[in-house]
């Protein structure tokens, strides 16, 4: 499905579901507003937000029925007049039009300023807004009424809906169609559809936002305190000048199912930048990025940090799939973040999913997917005690993933498909000598090239159980990595046309056969092999010894079995004496006196 199909069966779902809506509130001709009817129409969110505000005098039945709530509320009767406060404001009793000619603003600063819960019904035409509207509780559409900003131009005076200093139980914006009509121009790109600013409990869900000339939700503090308890959930966010959802100041931040489309080259399609501030009253902390499909033209997530006083903390992205130059970028020479978790992702297109040069601690890359043809592979530069594991690598590039100056490496679990690098599809690179590294059963299948590279020293790592399948040189060990002490042992699987250690002579150990003589190896038998193909230099011990018996075998001339010579004898020999059977099985300790006399005697 493409991805204007799914932007598309993303609105005509909230589209389908605000008319079943809107069906369930009219009902019969001249039928009331039910509490249940109501419940149906501003879905699960409502109940929370009805828990904690004006909407309990109306989802109570009884104060329903004396409020004289009916239809009209939806624009089909004659407005609402009750002698009793239905605990909520309709923007048509305000006089709001909706016919895409009058100025609707004032009709719904009016209502907003009531400070009760607003509902919006759809409009024959749409609602249109010259100015900011500032909320101070909930907003409902009924039939996804679609509300535009006239004349956006980037600028303040232009952003939609703003919620600043919200402190209250629950306040939440959904059902609505708000169009900015952004299509070109750099004006400026502070006209928001959605402005948050050091406000909690905040919930933007089933809503349509298309075209900013800013960002779809803004999220920030204005250097009073970051916003808090913030959910962005099941929204179509679409065409923005600048970001779907841009957290600038935020602790506790939920941006999960959501349809995400960013066709601009500019800035991010979820932008995690905090303003630089002394007193940590801008910081982006505890954020889950989850379940959303997108589409972006340049990055998903961008984590950009001026501020290095407070790093980025404790950021989840998870289980979201889609198409972009990157999925994830923390790659500017400002600022860092930390405890970083990308995980169950699938990621197309022709970018490099992973960039990260940033996160200096707390990085785990887990279960991932990549399918991109771009021919840069992920970048991960010094982290400290990063786990990139569980992932495929499905692409044929050159490289898959380059680790630059980084400590303690756990790469394990992964599996690299096709890769097609000169000398390396997993890179060890930099100029820093590293140390701790575990490369564990992971697979190179289909290298028409180099598996791993070492390209500076590393020390006290271990290469084990891999299965590495390459035409050239399944490791190179690079002059520069001289003196690097990884131990390669023998429960890994050398295959394909390539050497098993290509400069292996700048190790300071060898634990393996193999990496000298590919096919080489170190195992047990209980008797000289009879058949198979063997190389010279593979030992095999005996896995049942007796008194006298050969200790092991090695191969010294390659064949098929090849030729095999006896290693020692069990218990055949001490510091003084050695044991040697005649033909006839008598055993006979042969010594030496302390003159230089050899002696014979039976043992």
């Amino acid at each position: 499905m493409t991805d204007s199909h799914k932007l598309e069966n993303g609105i005509k779902g909230m589209e389908r579901e605000q008319m079943e809506q809107k069906a369930l509130l009219e009902g019969e001709a001249g039928a009331g507003l039910t509490r249940r009817k109501l419940l149906a129409a501003i879905g699960a969110t409502g109940l929370s937000v009805a828990a904690g505000g004006a909407f309990m005098q109306l989802l109570t039945p009884g104060a329903a029925a004396a409020a004289g709530v009916t239809s009209s509320v939806y624009g089909i009767s004659p407005s609402l007049a009750g002698t009793a406060d239905p605990g909520w404001v309709n923007v048509l009793d305000y006089g709001a039009v909706g016919d895409g000619t009058t100025d609707d603003t004032a009709a719904f600063q009016a209502a907003a300023v009531t400070g009760k819960p607003v509902l919006v019904p759809a409009a024959a035409s749409y609602y249109k807004l010259t100015a900011s509207v500032s909320l101070t509780n909930s907003i409902f559409g009924v039939g996804m009424p679609e509300i535009r900003m006239d004349g956006a131009n980037g600028s303040l005076a232009k952003r939609m809906f703003m919620i600043v200093g919200y402190q209250g139980g629950g306040l939440t914006v959904s059902g609505l169609y708000l169009n900015g009509g952004y299509s070109s121009g750099t004006l400026g790109e502070w006209s928001h559809h959605i402005y948050i600013s050091h406000s909690q409990n905040v919930y933007v869900h089933n809503n349509w936002l298309h075209a900013p000339y800013g960002d779809c939700v803004y999220i920030g503090s204005d250097y009073v305190a970051p916003s808090e308890n913030v959910q962005v959930r099941e929204n179509v966010l679409s065409n923005p000048r600048r970001c779907a959802v841009a957290v600038v100041s935020g602790r506790k931040v939920w941006i999960e199912r959501n349809v995400v489309r960013d066709p601009y080259p500019y800035v991010s399609a979820i932008d995690l930048e905090p303003n630089t501030s002394t007193t940590g009253s801008d910081i982006v902390e505890d954020v889950w990025i989850e379940d959303n499909e997108f589409y972006s033209e340049i990055y998903f997530v961008n984590s950009y940090n001026p501020n290095p006083a407070y790093p980025n903390k404790r950021i989840t992205i998870a289980g979201n799939k889609g198409k972009a130059s990157y999925l994830f970028r923390c790659s500017t020479t400002a600022g860092t973040a930390e405890n970083v978790t990308i995980r169950d992702n699938e990621f197309y297109g022709a970018g490099r999913m992973i960039t990260s040069s940033n996160v200096l601690k707390g990085l785990e890359i887990s279960g991932n997917r990549d399918y991109s043809t771009g021919p840069s592979g992920w970048n991960v530069a010094n982290a400290t005690t990063p786990v990139i594991a569980g992932n495929l690598f499905d692409a044929a590039r050159a490289v898959a993933v380059t680790f630059q100056n980084c400590q303690s490496i756990r790469f394990a679990d992964n599996l690299v498909k096709n890769p097609a690098s000169s000398d390396g599809a997993v890179r060890f690179a930099g100029t820093t000598a590293t140390s701790r590294h575990q490369i564990v059963d992971n697979q190179i299948l289909g290298g028409t090239n180099g598996g791993y590279f070492f390209g500076a020293v590393v020390t006290d790592s271990l290469f084990d159980g891999n299965v590495t399948e390459c035409a050239v040189k399944c490791i190179l060990v690079d002059a520069a990595a001289s003196g690097s002490d990884l131990r390669i042992t023998t429960d890994n699987v050398f295959t394909g046309a390539g050497v098993a250690v290509s400069g292996g002579a700048n190790l300071t150990r060898w634990t393996s056969p193999d990496i000298q003589a590919k096919g080489t190896l170190t195992g047990w038998a209980a008797a000289v092999p009879t058949a198979g193909a063997w190389k010279r230099g593979s030992l095999l011990w005996n896995v049942q010894p007796s008194s006298l018996s050969p200790v092991g075998w090695v191969c010294v001339t390659d064949g098929t079995p090849g030729m095999w010579l006896p290693l020692g004898s069990a218990g055949g020999l001490t510091n003084q004496a050695l044991k040697l059977a005649s033909p006839g099985g008598t055993v006979y300790i042969v010594g030496v006196s302390d003159s230089g006399a050899l002696t014979v005697s039976p043992a």
